[in-house]
């Protein structure tokens, strides 16, 4: 959790610093055939509910500049202190995604090594593979182990680039107590989602 705030925070920092990064704001009104239901990220995704999962901040980080991040959580939030002193609410387990848009070639793609980069900095991980969900080409990573004093044990993330130059990282953190299987449960979140390319 502190890691993803850290990704947020670096990415809006470079996004401040990119000149030709902006983006457009947010989308007016929802695509045709989109679920009413379905929880929007920026201009470009929409996602369907997943089952065990609430939604929880949506949040465009930075809209000026295209960066858009949202959460989900399963399970009760427990409030814990964390190496900072400060306090954090952490659950059995919790999705994040984080999307930018960048106008200049090559920044998207720069991004994606870097946020791959931290990951393997903050957990212990395994091999990464290609996936497909709906439509989109993945790289996921499995998080196999949290640094110490990281709340969060294992997981699983998943980095893609779409079209229009838009970066995506989609991230899922687990506690030891949670039952799903990691890749299993980020891949079917994957499969809810949809893109606005209109």
């Amino acid at each position: 959790m502190k890691k993803m705030k850290r990704i947020i925070t670096l990415a809006a920092a470079a996004a401040l610093l990119l000149s030709g990064c902006a983006g457009p704001s947010g989308p007016a009104g929802l695509p045709a055939g989109w679920g009413e239901d379905w929880i929007l990220v920026g201009d470009l995704l929409g996602v369907e509910p997943m089952e065990g999962f609430a939604p929880g901040e949506n949040r465009d980080a930075l809209g000026a500049a295209g960066l858009y991040y949202a959460t989900w959580t399963a399970g009760e939030g427990e409030t814990i202190t964390n190496d900072e002193d400060e306090e954090a609410a952490v659950y059995d387990a919790q999705l994040y995604v984080l999307i930018q848009q960048y106008k200049e070639g090559g920044k998207a793609e720069t991004a994606l090594e870097d946020w791959q980069e931290r990951e393997r900095e903050n957990y212990g991980s395994g091999e990464a593979a290609a996936e497909t969900h709906a439509g989109q080409a993945f790289t996921v990573l499995p998080l196999l182990e949290g640094k110490e004093g990281n709340p969060y044990t294992h997981g699983a993330a998943a980095f893609a680039l779409h079209e229009g130059g838009w970066a995506l990282c989609v991230e899922l953190l687990c506690r030891d107590g949670f039952e799903g299987e990691p890749q299993a449960v980020l891949g079917a979140f994957l499969d809810g989602f949809h893109y606005n390319d209109g």
